[in-house]
């Protein structure tokens, strides 16, 4: 946990000294920038989370410019896990709105984005622990076998969809979603602070996420992103990402990263296209 709070302090020292479900230039992050009244992004990422089991995310999104500085969104949630093999996971229309003007000359500019999170209650019910156990042939002349399984099937009965619930990276479950933006630009270098809610019914997780991403040319960037908890044996990830713009109006972005707990995948990989109209 220490490393991470050292990344988000010097993640938000940077921003005062340098010369971006999720992201639009960015992996993880939401940036300040909102497509014009009229215009707007189309945005599809995909995850591969390698821990105990291969989990796999498909996310599109639309976003449309509706007045200056204010923004509408639909996601999307597709997800292939341990209890849903390509199910849908969750939908979430979302308002984004920029709290500083375009013209505003301090380097920080503010945004916020809130949402709400419709989850797939169903995707409990296509859970592969729910299938029904076979007969045991010894069942007769072991009694205490034939209960062990019947106590297996009532607790894989009562899972509930993998979800990550209580942490700022649920999916797949009801709640409110909202992120505070944070965000300075000078030259080629954008640093961003993004302070998420994740609001249920039964609770409210807080979270982080952090990065810095730089031009190296007009066409590539490179950067390195880090989302998770306010908790430090909740979700904590940290991902290097490279972006590349082979027209204007196209961004593939490309990222590999690690978990450093318990309760995150081992390795992830992300990908994504924007497109801009």
């Amino acid at each position: 946990m220490k490393f991470f709070a050292t990344f988000v302090l010097s993640t938000l020292l940077t921003v005062s000294s340098v010369t971006a479900h999720h992201g639009q230039d960015f992996l993880l992050l939401e940036d300040y920038h909102l497509p014009a009244p009229g215009s707007g992004h189309f945005i599809t990422n995909f995850e591969w989370e390698k821990g105990d089991t291969d989990e796999y995310g498909l996310t599109p999104a639309l976003m449309v410019g509706i007045l200056p500085r204010l923004a509408l969104s639909l996601e999307a949630d597709f997800r292939d896990e341990a209890t849903a093999k390509w199910d849908y996971s969750s939908i979430t229309p979302m308002a984004h709105f920029q709290l500083s003007p375009a013209s505003s000359t301090f380097p920080i500019k503010f945004g916020v984005s809130a949402g709400y999170q419709f989850g797939n209650a169903d995707a409990a019910d296509t859970s592969d622990h729910n299938a029904e156990e076979p007969e045991n042939e010894h069942a007769d002349e072991h009694g205490e076998e034939s209960g062990h399984h019947e106590e297996e099937a009532d607790h894989h009965a009562e899972e509930p969809a993998h979800s990550h619930s209580g942490s700022v990276h649920a999916h797949g479950v009801d709640a409110f979603v909202g992120r505070f933006i944070m965000e300075a630009e000078f030259g080629n270098t954008k640093a961003i602070f993004n302070l998420l809610s994740v609001v249920t019914d039964d609770e409210a997780a807080w979270g982080y996420a952090a990065g810095v991403r730089h031009k190296i040319t007009s066409q590539v960037a490179l950067g390195v992103e880090a989302l998770g908890d306010f908790d430090s044996e909740g979700w904590h990830e940290i991902d290097l990402g490279a972006y590349y713009e082979p027209v204007h109006h196209v961004t593939l972005k490309l990222g590999a990263g690690f978990g450093l707990t318990d309760a995150t995948p081992d390795f992830i990989l992300r990908t994504g296209v924007i497109w801009r109209f």
